[in-house]
């Protein structure tokens, strides 16, 4: 099938328009700044300064908009397995990261 996209995802993915404020925590304790524009049950698209290696487990702390009765939401913390990183030029954010969540933490 030659110009068609073949989606093999099991999980329905939920963009995030705008992006949701999210933090980073490589393997060397580095921790850095990123946004979650694209969620599923299964994982996670981000874009971030920093630039991952194939296959790195990162532990990522998503904010999650909302709450009850004026109190914030608890964050979404989880162990997310990089399956690819595309380098972006020219914008806020150096590289956009998919992964697989391995772990949900909190």
């Amino acid at each position: 099938m030659v110009g068609q996209f073949i989606e093999r995802r099991c999980e329905r993915r939920i963009p995030l328009p705008g992006g949701i404020p999210a933090r980073v925590l490589s393997p060397r304790g580095e921790v850095h700044d990123a946004v979650c524009f694209d969620l599923s049950v299964g994982g996670m698209a981000l874009r971030t300064n920093y630039v991952p290696s194939a296959e790195e487990i990162l532990a990522v702390q998503l904010e999650q908009p909302g709450g009850v009765h004026g109190m914030p939401a608890r964050p979404l913390r989880v162990r997310l397995e990089v399956r690819r990183c595309l380098g972006l030029e020219g914008g806020t954010w150096r590289c956009e990261l998919g992964g697989r969540i391995v772990e949900v933490l909190s």
